[in-house]
């Protein structure tokens, strides 16, 4: 199975940071350890897809006429969606699983 041979290279948006990073300084009022625990677990999830990017789900939707974007949950609750490119993964949003993410799927 060549994918098991691959590492493919995780490429972070820039929007997907700055989601990262609200997200982490919404928690960060909960309490600050939950902040470093987002973003660790955030790296963490991240870090695994160079090695199996194709074991997450298609993310799904009337509107998208290909499957391009996959949906990973990370720290329980959070969707990290991405794209799969030759020997690249593309990291494109980073939303709270909770809140309505509808919105970029249009």
């Amino acid at each position: 199975m060549p994918e098991l041979e691959s590492t493919y290279q995780v490429i972070i948006s820039k929007r997907a940071a700055k989601q990262l990073v609200e997200q982490a300084v919404f928690v960060a009022r909960l309490e600050d350890g939950l902040a470093n625990k987002l973003v660790s677990e955030f790296r963490t999830a991240a870090d695994s897809l160079k090695k199996f990017p194709y074991r997450n789900p298609i993310l799904r939707s009337e509107i998208f006429t290909t499957e391009k974007y996959r949906k990973m949950i990370f720290a329980k609750r959070y969707l990290l969606i991405y794209q799969i490119k030759g020997e690249r993964v593309y990291i494109e949003y980073v939303v709270d699983g909770r809140q309505d993410y509808q919105w970029l799927l249009q």
